[in-house]
């Protein structure tokens, strides 16, 4: 009778793991923040990648509809995540603009980006310094290795885009189904000798 007991749950046990969802480390999926949604060519907007890998490295490009930009490569911290300040062209045409983030296992596309108007140059203009300029004052430095801003440039030709697939979590399931089988095997015999004993 015992023993019934015990292939039954064992048996239950196996078919309620393919029900069970995949584990992940995160809640959602991967996903592209910006900043700002309007700029002008040459401005700045701030990067950041949330539900990534831990130690992702994650490959940066501006996307367009005639170009395509590689502004370079971040690695993701311990939950997943990095912020990376992009400088964009200044030669930038006007249009909507698209950051893709690609991994060996993702391929994420931020919200859109709307490039406009003139130019955003530091400097006001050329000549000689007057009293409306500003001072010149040390600045602060970055670690070696760490990018603080990343300049983008114009690439000679457009490669073409294509789309990385995504990993299964058929895994996950298989090695949760032989941990949970090992702990109610063990359950079940420290039943029956309990049972036995007393």
């Amino acid at each position: 009778m015992t023993f019934r007991v015990l292939v039954s749950v064992l048996i239950a046990c196996a078919l309620a793991l393919f029900l069970a969802p995949s584990v992940s480390a995160h809640a959602t999926q991967p996903r592209i923040e910006i900043s700002v949604e309007r700029l002008n060519p040459g401005g700045v907007v701030d990067v950041r990648g949330v539900s990534f890998g831990m130690d992702d490295v994650v490959t940066l490009t501006l996307l367009g509809s005639t170009t395509e930009i590689p502004l370079g490569d971040v690695i993701a911290n311990g939950e997943g995540e990095f912020l990376q300040i992009v400088v964009l062209p200044t030669d930038l045409v006007e249009g909507t603009y698209y950051i893709r983030a690609t991994t060996s296992h993702h391929y994420v596309i931020s919200p859109p980006l709307t490039v406009w108007g003139v130019a955003y140059e530091e400097g006001g203009g050329q000549g000689e310094r007057d009293e409306d300029d500003g001072l010149l004052a040390p600045m602060p430095t970055f670690a070696p290795g760490l990018p603080a801003v990343t300049t983008a440039s114009m690439p000679v030709a457009a490669t073409p885009v294509t789309e990385l697939p995504v990993a299964s979590g058929f895994g996950a399931n298989i090695i949760f189904l032989a941990g949970l089988m090992v702990l109610v095997a063990i359950f079940m015999f420290g039943f029956m000798w309990w049972k036995k004993n007393t």
